[in-house]
């Protein structure tokens, strides 16, 4: 634990110390600048004056944050928020904590957007983190995040309210087709449904397994793509001609989950490997 009157240098080096018993060598590096920024201490304030000591407010935050590190609990559940494409999203255990995937998911689609799409559906948005960062780069559409969970949605819509990004939050199961009181004509319809098997989850780290809502993880090994199967006949009711739908998928399910979209009728069905070459997005045209 860290004692009062330590220094930025000496609670560096402690909290770094701490992190390795836990995190490989770079994660730690970026756990340790995530808590020194929310204390108020920023790389460039630490590296200018690393004997600054810190009030005991402070060091009895950080130890609290420490102790809830060593239970395993994310760094982003911790300080209850995080960065998605340059968006601070505040995030709690209702709600995924949005991956680097995710986040490129929306790098590609907005590269990819060859005009602006006027209507936008996110199918499970959680946190709200996709339909908040394309309303923010195609401000001029009209965005809409359809999410079963009432507690994911409550926290959609605070980050929308914090944001100022407006997107029309519905509450709905994309399983049960009564529920789809959602309007038609998109133009862009985009979803990271869950996707990981129940078989793989002893490769999963105790910080997913014990504080991420399993419901927006996992699926069933006997029936994997049951939510790729309701968002592709749903797309194919609802987008417009020219239409696009994103999704993040199960690296291991690449071709079935084409195969689930061309079944339904799409022409030009696309699996796009993400930055550790990894099949991990299907981009379909209708």
């Amino acid at each position: 634990m860290l004692q009062n009157h330590a220094t930025l240098q000496q609670i560096r080096f402690s909290l770094l110390q701490e992190l390795r018993k836990i995190y490989p060598e770079s994660e730690s590096s970026s756990i340790l600048r995530l808590i020194l920024d929310h204390a108020g201490y920023p790389s460039s304030v630490y590296l200018r004056d690393p004997d600054r000591v810190p009030g005991a407010a402070t060091v009895a935050q950080i130890n609290e944050f420490v102790s809830e590190i060593h239970r395993g609990k994310p760094i982003q559940y911790i300080l209850g928020y995080t960065h998605f494409c340059d968006i601070k999203i505040s995030v709690n255990e209702s709600v995924l904590i949005p991956r680097p995937e995710t986040e490129e998911m929306v790098h590609h689609i907005i590269a990819q957007s060859s005009r602006a799409p006027d209507c936008i559906l996110d199918i499970g948005t959680g946190s709200g983190c996709i339909a908040l960062a394309l309303k923010h780069q195609f401000s001029q559409a009209t965005v809409h995040g359809f999410e079963l969970s009432q507690t994911a949605l409550k926290v959609a819509s605070e980050n929308g309210l914090v944001t100022g990004l407006e997107v029309n939050w519905i509450e709905g199961d994309i399983l049960n087709k009564f529920t789809w009181n959602t309007d038609s004509g998109y133009d862009l319809i985009v979803s990271n449904p869950p996707y990981v098997l129940n078989s793989e989850r002893a490769m999963m780290k105790i910080n997913v397994l014990e504080f991420e809502p399993d419901e927006a993880l996992f699926v069933e090994d006997s029936n994997p793509l049951l939510f790729y199967s309701a968002i592709a006949v749903f797309s194919m009711e609802q987008l417009n001609d020219n239409g696009t739908v994103w999704v993040e998928i199960n690296e291991q399910l690449g071709a079935e989950t084409a195969y689930i979209f061309e079944r339904a009728g799409f022409r030009h069905v696309t699996i796009l490997k993400d930055i550790h070459d990894k099949e991990r997005f299907i981009r379909v045209e209708k």
